[in-house]
């Protein structure tokens, strides 16, 4: 029965054969490089500006960036949450003042709050309103994040926003074999040549 070692390198050279070849992304040269802008007297897209922008209204850097497809996701996102903060809001001060007013014994917000229905023990109530609360909080956070993220994200389309990304740039991929004579064992690698 022939070694097991000698399958493993068979079955190894054989796949990095068959993976060998071209990846290709883009051009040989950027050509909105700060350089030529200058040069060719072009608007150079700024990412302050676009940052500034979503931070003063939220989404009007994904405009600047021609990104028009991205507004209506964050606001979206900003309406979701927001809508459920208020939600979990008013729910939280409603449960708030019927805890309050049964233990300071006015009944006034109690009796609006069981007309409803829900009638809650001493505990269960403020199990309640501390969930609400947390709730609520966990919705404005969730709302700063998406605002945090849509600046960062105008930011970062303004940076690569000349990026070119065309079939120029290739990536070269070959398996690559090499035999050591002193110990007798071949191994195999795989060899990449990136190419701007």
């Amino acid at each position: 029965m022939p070694n097991k070692s000698i399958y493993v390198l068979l079955f190894t050279m054989l796949s990095l054969f068959l993976l060998s070849g071209t990846l290709y992304a883009q051009r040989d040269t950027i050509y909105m490089d700060t350089i030529q802008v200058k040069e060719e007297g072009l608007k150079k897209h700024s990412p302050t500006k676009a940052s500034l922008f979503s931070a003063v209204l939220p989404g009007l850097g994904q405009v600047y960036n021609k990104k028009y497809w991205k507004v209506p996701i964050i606001y979206a996102g900003l309406g979701i949450f927001t809508y459920y903060a208020v939600q979990e809001n008013s729910a939280y001060v409603e449960r708030k003042d019927a805890y309050l007013g049964r233990v300071n014994g006015d009944s006034t917000h109690y009796d609006k709050f069981m007309e409803s229905g829900n009638y809650y023990s001493d505990d269960a109530l403020l199990s309640s309103v501390e969930l609400h609360k947390r709730n609520r909080d966990l919705m404005i956070i969730l709302d700063v994040m998406i605002y945090l993220l849509q600046i960062v994200d105008a930011s970062v389309d303004a940076h690569l926003f000349y990026f070119d990304v065309s079939d120029d740039l290739s990536l070269h991929y070959r398996p690559n074999f090499l035999y050591d004579e002193r110990t007798g064992r071949a191994t195999g690698s795989l060899t990449l040549n990136l190419t701007f």
